[in-house]
């Protein structure tokens, strides 16, 4: 078992590292136009294959594993990315239709996450998505949006947008099993352990250049034992995320128990990094044009994904690993 990624993987991941800071980079939340990932974005992410990176070579797929799909979504999370990247990735997972499956991976149709909320339906995504994706631990399903009301709703995070809908929506195509629950869980994980990445990256170079009493703030107790602190977390998170996504690629029984304490540690260390980061940098931190923030909203939705605080702890209180 391989617990750190090397050779190809690592290729993937500085691929989709510079493709994304140059297609999807951050700095767009700041702008005046909406944030959602439009039909020039959701192509040229299906022109590069990123939604097929796990499916097999025989439905089209590059047939890789859990292992790049994790590293590719690590980046995006970085950037801030858009809740329909994963969900068209996860679509193309359910779908058994070719014709479907293609419309989904080139881009050429757009799919919304979907979240049940009480009697109705939560959709995160552009409001174009021809279809959304539904997911939990014994099934995913497509289900059509064409002929659904939609009504907006004011998002916290900058980088999606949200409307609900009525239950009363058709579907497309659906997959029994817990696969696509885990690979979403997975990918939400790793999203996570980017933005801790990039909250930690962040404070560390303000921490070189800020000054406050003639000395880089850096050289301060207060802001080194703090920055050590998102490192120890960030680290545990990451181990954790990289020995989930390697059970799953070898098919574990257990990958599903560290997938879970993947996503409660990524939960964790998205939530206090991006919080430290925006408190180390003073005042500045909370400007509407600093990225601290935009950090910290986007982690704040994506710990409710695939894997909330008390769901997580009540499974992993009673599960159990092999050894």
């Amino acid at each position: 078992m391989y617990l750190v990624p090397d050779g190809d993987e690592l290729e993937i991941a500085n691929a989709a590292a510079e493709f994304l800071a140059d297609a999807m980079t951050i700095d767009r939340l700041h702008g005046p136009s909406p944030a959602d990932m439009g039909d020039d974005l959701r192509q040229q992410l299906g022109d590069m294959g990123w939604y097929a990176l796990a499916l097999p070579e025989e439905v089209g797929g590059s047939g890789l594993s859990a292992i790049e799909f994790a590293l590719f979504f690590r980046e995006v999370g970085r950037q801030c990315g858009p809740v329909d990247v994963l969900a068209q990735c996860l679509a193309a997972m359910t779908v058994t239709d070719a014709p479907l499956r293609s419309e989904i991976t080139s881009g050429a149709v757009g799919i919304a996450l979907a979240v049940t909320d009480s009697a109705a339906v939560r959709l995160f995504g552009s409001g174009d998505a021809k279809y959304a994706i539904w997911a939990n631990c014994d099934a995913a399903e497509l289900i059509s949006l064409g002929d659904a009301s939609t009504e907006s709703r004011p998002s916290l995070d900058p980088s999606n947008s949200m409307r609900v809908t009525g239950a009363s929506t058709s579907s497309i195509a659906s997959r029994s099993g817990d696969f696509v629950w885990r690979m979403g869980q997975l990918a939400t994980a790793a999203q996570l352990v980017g933005l801790a990445e990039a909250a930690l990256d962040q404070i560390v170079e303000y921490a070189k250049v800020r000054e406050t009493f003639g000395k880089k703030i850096g050289s301060w107790q207060a802001v080194r034992h703090p920055c050590a602190d998102m490192a120890v977390r960030l680290e545990a998170a990451r181990s954790q995320l990289w020995f989930a996504a390697t059970a799953m690629k070898e098919s574990r029984r257990d990958a599903g128990v560290h997938l879970d304490a993947a996503k409660h540690l990524a939960n964790l260390a998205a939530a206090a990094n991006t919080d430290t980061n925006i408190q180390l940098h003073g005042g500045i931190g909370v400007t509407d044009e600093h990225h601290a923030h935009l950090y910290m909203k986007h982690a704040l939705v994506l710990i409710k994904m695939f894997g909330a605080r008390r769901d997580l702890l009540g499974r992993l209180l009673h599960a159990s690993v092999d050894d």
